[in-house]
């Protein structure tokens, strides 16, 4: 050896690629660590969204399936589903006569909001005496495209 510590040797030799002399990160390396996190992040949020999404529709679903049930619970007592044009469902059960509108609160059991997971009111329609139509207008109100409706093909 000729006296010098491997410190010492390494800042003296500038082109050294040694091991020994190597002590910490390129900023090439660096801003390759950065992109993968960044796309792995993008990758997470984007997921999670699609999540959400999903959890509110799954929501949305079991809600319209809690009301059709109510539903046909009322065409088995009073042989008829409620008429009305198309109307949200708590207009629908307002309209109701006070007996009929306790007997389905009562069905309903007062746990649903009447309010679908993006805060618009669940909309109801009455076609003839056998055929309703129930749905959520969905994350936009203004487009049917996102509409959750039971009776569409695909759900």
């Amino acid at each position: 050896m000729d006296g010098t510590s491997p410190a010492q040797a390494c800042s003296r030799r500038w082109g050294s690629a040694t091991s020994e002399c190597r002590r910490g990160f390129s900023l090439i390396e660096l801003l390759v660590v950065l992109l993968i996190v960044g796309i792995l992040f993008g990758l997470g949020v984007g997921g999670y969204r699609l999540a959400r999404r999903a959890a509110r529709e799954g929501r949305a679903k079991a809600e319209i399936e809690l009301l059709q049930t109510a539903l046909e619970e009322y065409r088995v007592e009073y042989g008829v589903y409620p008429r009305g044009a198309d109307q949200t469902i708590q207009s629908l059960f307002a309209a109701l006569p006070a007996d009929q509108r306790q007997w389905m609160e009562g069905a309903v059991s007062g746990s649903l909001e009447m309010l679908d997971p993006w805060g618009n009111p669940y909309r109801y329609a009455f076609i003839n005496r056998f055929q309703y139509a129930i749905w959520s207008e969905g994350a936009d109100a203004d487009t049917s495209a996102d509409n959750i409706d039971l009776s569409r093909r695909g759900y």
